[in-house]
């Protein structure tokens, strides 16, 4: 199979002819090295490549099937790893210049999962500084480009990851998730994203100093970025690997048939308060359809608090950014994150330690109100975004724009302040651009995401690696 041929296959078709003897881990390394040589230059989407690494990885893959052993899920299969998240032997940066020696002594636990599967990590993927950013540049290595359009932004702040799948540079990413870092990008970017229920994926860095602030600890999620949905099923399998170090993991739960079976379905195409764009309301329209067409029972319906969740979460993220931390931002932040922080700050609800303690007694009591919600309408379909792609940098122009920003990014933070799973699937196009459609569903129903999204995938049709077009 031709070089070219290769960076066709999605990871689940790429570990199966690995395993057959189709073709080798080496082959398929090599395919996407070339690729990246091809590629990465206009988009800027892996910012640090090991090829010598990574094919010594490919040659002890093949050497493995050769003799026979017990082979993992993604074995032999080139992937990209965030740069936010331990890699052995290589700086976890997250962007910034104060961290760019900080060479990882061992694997984060999404990393080390990987490996354990036996995937082949060629390089690490592009974030805004301190990944605090709905957008993907940093001083330190520069800024990341959509596929699609090099004006446009892959999102953030898993907008590197985005970028180098979509472009056929790997054929899995991971990324992670707090407030639409895997949605947003995946949107974008026109492929597949997935965050799990909070919990489900363990999460830590051996490198860092000190844990993370409540709001982090309830939110962040691990995820992955693919050109495919049953590669997210695949993905997601692999990183949910049990790891003592995140005390806050659950086990997942059995799958049950009913959770794989067609369901009642609400539809939601914006309010008066969260307008959606026309283009983005006939995509969504589109998938409610599809939806329809293979047995789900589709209504529109009005989710419980939606814009209240969105702009609660991200004023609790903003106040675990106070004090000391805000401090260190703005110290050693870049400027564009800087500009980026100040006019989202301005934007949300300032709390002080009382209306910190009534965010989140708000929040449970909203959660609450989702879950009965969600025992009516098992799953729920949204917009992934309320607009199409925006440009390079845009949260940067001035606090009125950011302000827009946020309204039309609700339903991202809102999944992640539900802590419920969302998982984007690239339904259509707006303005000649990607739009996904969102699909969100109960804790722990994770299964319920991953099968609506297959069924859509029967009507998207593959999705071939995107060649960006010169400026």
């Amino acid at each position: 199979m031709a070089k070219t041929d290769l960076i066709t296959l999605d990871a689940t078709a790429t570990a199966a002819a690995i395993r057959a003897g189709r073709i080798t881990s080496r082959e398929a390394t090599e395919a996407a090295l070339t690729r990246m040589d091809a590629v990465n230059p206009a988009l800027n989407a892996v910012v640090n490549r090991f090829d010598d690494e990574a094919l010594a990885a490919a040659d002890a893959a093949d050497a493995a099937v050769k003799a026979g052993e017990p082979l993992g899920p993604l074995h032999g299969v080139p992937v990209t790893s965030k740069i936010d998240t331990d890699l052995k032997g290589h700086a976890t940066t997250v962007g910034l210049f104060s961290l760019k020696d900080n060479r990882a002594q061992e694997d984060g636990i999404p990393t080390g999962n990987l490996k354990k599967a036996g995937a082949v990590i060629i390089g690490q993927t592009n974030v805004p500084a301190f990944c605090y950013r709905w957008f993907a540049s940093n001083d330190l290595h520069g800024t990341t480009a959509n596929p699609h359009d090099l004006t446009k932004s892959p999102g953030g702040s898993s907008g590197g990851a985005a970028s180098a799948v979509a472009a056929g540079i790997g054929a899995l990413a991971h990324g992670n998730d707090v407030a639409g870092s895997l949605r947003l990008p995946g949107s974008v970017c026109g492929v597949y994203a997935m965050k799990g229920t909070m919990g489900l994926i363990p999460s830590y860095n051996p490198s860092q100093t000190e844990d993370m602030g409540l709001a982090l600890q309830l939110g962040a999620s691990e995820g992955v970025i693919a050109r495919s949905a049953r590669d997210l099923r695949l993905g997601m399998s692999v990183l949910s690997r049990l790891d003592p170090r995140d005390p806050d993991q659950v086990p997942a739960p059995s799958v049950s048939l009913e959770t794989r079976q067609p369901c009642r379905v609400a539809v939601w195409l914006g309010d008066d308060d969260t307008p959606v764009d026309p283009a983005v309301v006939a995509v969504v329209r589109q998938a409610a359809d599809w939806l329809d067409d293979a047995g789900y029972v589709v209504e529109e319906a009005a989710p419980p608090h939606l814009a209240e969740m969105a702009e609660l979460w991200m004023a609790m993220l903003y106040a675990d950014c106070t004090g000391p931390a805000r401090e260190t931002f703005m110290a050693l932040g870049d400027d564009r994150f800087r500009r980026s922080f100040e006019f989202t700050e301005a934007s949300l609800p300032a709390f002080d330690r009382v209306g910190v303690q009534n965010a989140y007694i708000r929040r449970l009591t909203i959660r609450r109100a989702w879950g009965e919600f969600l025992r009516t309408y098992p799953l729920v379909l949204t917009p992934t975004t309320c607009v199409p792609p925006l440009p390079i940098d845009h949260d940067t122009v001035d606090q009125d724009t950011m302000a827009r920003i946020i309204r039309a990014y609700r339903p991202l933070p809102l999944v992640a302040g539900l802590g419920v799973p969302g998982l984007t699937v690239p339904a259509g196009q707006a303005e000649g651009l990607p739009v996904g459609v969102q699909l969100i569903a109960r804790w722990f129903d994770d299964e319920r995401c991953l099968t609506a999204a297959e069924a859509l995938e029967t009507r998207i049709g593959p999705l071939a690696p995107v060649t960006p077009k010169p400026l």
